[in-house]
């Protein structure tokens, strides 16, 4: 019997209504394959999916290293930059190495040149100094006889200042004495008086004033009359009556403690006097006044409060 057209279409509405047929007709016409090819195809599909993930995974991984591939060749142009500029310097570097090593050597050799010189110098230097050590010994021996006449010389000098002392406690109220005297004709001759006895003055250790008398003149003025004496008056004497007594600031006080009012006429006496005595009695206006001679430079008043000559 033919299969026509309306039996198919027959077949086809029973199939719509038996789907179990229908599987069991799709059973019996197609092939184990193409029964499975929907879950191939669905499977093929997930993985073409994974690979077109993979694929960008990888098209991201190709352009990362292409980029690191670029740094890589940048960091290795300046690497090489870098080394070339190391090498240039290694090579300065030896260059400088190989001069400094001929510096060396020459300066080893100057330094051992040197050293041999110190050495000889250093043995220079014990011989003399164990002829200074010989020196020294010797030395200290002429040191030992010059104390010993040091000590000796000590001795003499307190005979011979003990004698001084003597001499001059016995000079010395001999000059004073011939002052007084003096001191009287010269006031006197001057037109002037004494109004007191000629006494020393002791200024509390300072010094002391030999003559210290108090006098007025002819035009009635009044003031003091400061002696010094000396056996023979140098000019150096001088000077220190001038700056121990009438300059000193601790003296002038003491005298005005005393009594002594300005003005004051300071006088050196003397038995005799150097000749340039004058001329340094005139400088430090002091009067000079000799034994046997009288005033032979007048004196000038002075101020004890200033510490210094009065204008003329």
């Amino acid at each position: 019997m033919a299969f026509t057209v309306r039996d198919f279409d027959d077949l086809i509405r029973l199939l719509d209504k038996h789907p179990n047929w229908l599987e069991a007709l799709r059973q019996r016409l197609l092939t184990k394959e193409l029964l499975q090819s929907p879950k191939t195809l669905r499977r093929l599909s997930t993985r073409v999916g994974k690979v077109e993930k993979g694929l960008d995974s990888l098209r991201e991984a190709i352009q990362t290293l292409t980029q690191s591939v670029t740094a890589l060749a940048e960091a290795q142009r300046r690497t090489e930059e870098q080394v070339g500029r190391l090498e240039e310097a290694v090579t300065a570097l030896a260059e400088a190495q190989r001069r400094h090593y001929e510096e060396f050597v020459a300066h080893r050799a100057e330094t051992d040149r040197r050293f041999a010189e110190l050495a000889e110098a250093q043995r220079r230097t014990e011989e003399r100094v164990a002829r200074l050590e010989e020196a020294v010994t010797a030395l200290a021996e002429a040191q030992r006889r010059t104390e010993a006449q040091i000590q000796e010389l000590i001795r003499h000098q307190r005979q011979m200042q003990s004698t001084l002392d003597r001499f001059a406690q016995v000079i010395g109220p001999a000059v004073e004495e011939r002052m007084i005297p003096a001191l009287q004709a010269w006031v006197e001759g001057s037109g002037g008086t004494l109004m007191g006895p000629v006494v020393s003055m002791a200024l509390d250790g300072i010094g002391e004033v030999d003559g210290v008398v108090r006098v007025r003149w002819p035009e009635g003025q009044e003031g003091w009359v400061l002696i010094s004496v000396k056996a023979k008056v140098w000019p150096r004497g001088i000077r220190e009556f001038v700056e121990g007594i009438l300059q000193n600031p601790e003296a002038r006080a003491a005298l005005r403690a005393r009594g002594v009012k300005d003005p004051v006429w300071p006088v050196v006496f003397g038995l005799t006097a150097d000749e340039r005595a004058l001329e340094t009695a005139k400088q430090e206006k002091v009067g000079l006044l000799l034994s046997h001679q009288g005033i032979i430079v007048p004196p000038v008043p002075w101020s004890i409060e200033q510490g210094s000559s009065l204008p003329e």
